[in-house]
């Protein structure tokens, strides 16, 4: 049953899994002995009748309970738990199985196209041409039917297997609407449709069996799933605090299941506390959004960009020239400087006013959110205090104590490395309501002490 993590994210369980398997096992076990019945019934129908098109039919659906078999048999396999030796399950015996079903497909069609060769120069005589047309539509019928609840069954649970049995249930469709057919105008003494109508049925099967080889080839080869899966874990990375940049993103099918790995860089301050923090909203966030994908291995590297985003609140606005404030929280300006430190130089740089200057109470705490939204990689102050220092720090954003009278020299003793990182507020302060809902959801508890080091 599903499960949550520590975080609250709903996560799947093996025992989920295992859930999918056995409804995969369980459809193409209803399938194989539907067909085995129904291949029987025409073959019957079509010794007696003397349709030898109908005879072909019952092979093509014999042939089809065979390879249903191998797949149920995929699915059996593939529901042993992990062990030592396989680590990583046996999910892939079903990509096994769905290649020796493609196997088993392509052999069908190379008969087909064989017996209907031999019917050009041949015309049947049917016996029982009411029973004959009864059990063609009876086919045609039934393989409606497993076709559809395959796919059903296939797409819920993302089973590769089910949804290629359903797409060569689907071509008997046709198939059984041209049986149907050729029973009629052969009836009437219509010469050369039989053997034309079969190998043409021959050729769509053999299509869909050349597909579906390529796929298990592939997936066996541990190809990516998709782009557009492979797009989606990008964005959700992307989207996680904390993560500078990432690589090696790999992504494989095992199965009806997807395994994944990825490096993500994170900037070298980050202990590794969080940097376990940030893995782990990465791997449930994926797991949650895409529910295919198993396991999500996730690399963690060092990050230091050239080009960095400075705030330094000022009081008055003189660009560069800018006198550094003596507060944060109720300074009257921001001003927002890119730097690139392997140059030493300023790249860019903007002003903006302060919207939270007057405010009556938290105003450190709503102007840290402030320029956050800017995203900055560092804050160059005098004063900071505890609720704005440690949701810097959330944010992955560092805090350096100023040292210099105006902007430009604060940020050349920044790019010469002579400014001081902080490393805890200079001011104390009780924690907001908010913040503290927060630590005390991640189960820490309350210890003596300023609020930061309470919890």
């Amino acid at each position: 049953m599903s499960k949550k993590d520590n975080w609250g994210v709903k996560t799947t369980s093996l025992e989920e899994k295992m859930s999918k398997l056995k409804r995969g096992e369980k459809a193409v076990g209803i399938a194989t002995i539907t067909l085995i019945l129904l291949a029987l019934i025409e073959a019957a129908v079509g010794f007696l009748s003397g349709a030898t098109i109908l005879l072909a039919d019952a092979l093509h659906n014999a042939t089809d309970s065979l390879t249903n078999f191998v797949s149920w048999l995929g699915f059996k396999i593939s529901q042993k738990r992990p062990t030592e030796k396989f680590p990583y399950g046996y999910y892939k015996a079903e990509t096994l199985a769905t290649l020796l079903v493609s196997g088993f497909i392509l052999y069908v069609a190379f008969e087909l196209l064989l017996e209907g060769y031999s019917k050009i120069f041949t015309l049947s005589e049917i016996n029982m041409p009411f029973q004959a047309m009864c059990i063609a539509l009876i086919s045609l019928i039934v393989s409606y039917l497993i076709a559809k609840y395959m796919k059903k069954v296939g797409e819920e649970i993302n089973s590769q297997l089910l949804i290629a049995n359903s797409q060569e249930k689907a071509i008997d469709v046709f198939s059984s609407t041209i049986v149907f057919v050729a029973i009629l105008l052969t009836f009437y003494r219509i010469p050369y449709v039989e053997g034309i109508i079969i190998m043409g049925l021959s050729l769509l099967v053999l299509k869909t069996g050349i597909f579906i080889a390529k796929d298990s080839i592939f997936a066996l080869m541990d190809v990516s799933p998709g782009k557009d899966i492979e797009d989606e874990v990008k964005k959700i990375i992307n989207s996680i605090a904390g993560v500078e940049d990432f690589k090696d993103l790999r992504l494989r099918k095992s199965g009806p299941f997807i395994f994944g790995e990825v490096t993500v860089k994170v900037r070298k301050h980050v202990d590794v506390e969080r940097a376990h923090e940030i893995a782990d909203s990465i791997e449930n966030k994926i797991k949650k959004e895409i529910e295919d994908i198993d396991s999500f291995t996730i690399h963690i590297e060092p990050y230091e960009s050239e080009e960095l985003k400075l705030a330094i609140p000022i009081e008055t606005n003189k660009e560069l020239n800018s006198e550094v404030s003596e507060h944060f929280g109720r300074a009257n300006y921001f001003i927002f400087v890119t730097v690139n430190k392997k140059d030493e130089k300023i790249v860019a740089f903007y002003t903006k006013n302060n919207p939270y200057k007057e405010k009556a109470s938290k105003a450190g705490y709503f102007a840290t959110n402030f320029v956050i939204k800017e995203k900055i990689d560092a804050l160059i102050t005098k004063e900071v205090g505890e609720i704005s220092f440690h949701t810097l720090r959330d944010n992955l954003v560092d805090v350096y104590k100023a040292k210099g009278k105006d902007v430009k020299e604060v940020v050349n003793n920044f790019i010469k490395g002579e400014l001081e990182l902080l490393t805890e507020p200079t001011q104390e302060e009780e924690a907001p309501a908010e913040v503290q809902n927060k630590y005390e959801a991640r189960g820490l508890r309350r210890r003596r002490g300023p609020w930061w080091r309470r919890w």
